[in-house]
């Protein structure tokens, strides 16, 4: 059995490719959104910390896991390799090529939300797209400055926003978008100088972002994607990820 986490345009990838080869597998998530089982696949969603992961891991006879989750779920990623290292079951990273790093005055990149806040003045009006777990970490920042975030509309997300008592009308419902002139009217219609983004790859429309900003005039902060575990074995491709996978069930 392969146990995948996913969420992501990669998690997506990975399921409709062992769909396809009839492998059997479960897709994990944080939170529980809309996915269809199959005879192939079963689904589970919640976090799991050390003890429950192995737990996992050994109920289930996990024999691969495939993990394509956020670049920025730190956490689970340190998770994943703990366990998995010490039950020496193998991890194929399926990630996201990183962009060139852009060159320009109003681009900066940083490695911490710290190092960001550090970034921001108080006249400016901060545009953040790093979604909504980073309201909490941002608090101190929006109390006092204008802020807009954009999440996804969804009620798990509604809630962490409702938690933390940011304002409901400088929320903005959606996801990224590869359309340049959408990314363009948002940023001019809220009268944002400042965005806060992560490196997510052209998977998060990282490009776009970084376009609409330079063509607004508006300075973009973006946070670097961590390091990811050196137990995983990374692929960028499905193709890639295909061969990796048969070479470790060889194994």
């Amino acid at each position: 059995m392969i146990l995948v986490f996913g969420g992501t345009t990669e998690g997506k990838k990975a399921a409709t490719l062992l769909e396809g080869l009839v492998m059997p597998f479960v897709y994990s998530t944080k939170t529980n959104i809309p996915f269809e089982e199959t005879k192939v696949t079963s689904y589970r969603h919640g976090a799991l910390n050390e003890k429950q992961l192995e737990d996992y891991l050994i109920e289930n006879s996990i024999k691969i896991i495939i993990n394509a989750s956020h670049p920025f779920a730190e956490i689970l990623h340190n998770t994943i390799e703990t366990v998995a290292k010490s039950l020496q079951i193998p991890v194929i990273r399926f990630g996201r090529k990183l962009l060139s790093k852009t060159i320009h005055p109003l681009v900066s990149y940083v490695n911490t939300y710290d190092a960001a806040s550090e970034l921001l003045k108080e006249d400016q009006t901060l545009l953040a797209l790093t979604g909504v777990q980073s309201i909490k970490r941002l608090k101190p920042w929006w109390q006092n400055n204008t802020t807009y975030f954009r999440i996804l509309n969804r009620p798990e997300s509604l809630a962490i926003a409702k938690d933390s008592n940011f304002p409901d009308k400088q929320l903005i419902l959606g996801l990224p978008s590869s359309n340049l002139k959408k990314e363009i009217d948002l940023i001019q219609a809220n009268r944002i100088n400042i965005i806060l983004t992560k490196e997510t790859g052209n998977s998060g429309f990282l490009s776009t972002k970084i376009e609409a900003a330079l063509k607004t005039n508006a300075q973009i902060i973006i946070i670097n994607q961590p390091k990811i575990p050196a137990y995983f074995k990374l692929v960028y491709s499905v193709d890639e990820l295909e061969l990796l996978i048969s070479k470790t069930i060889t194994l």
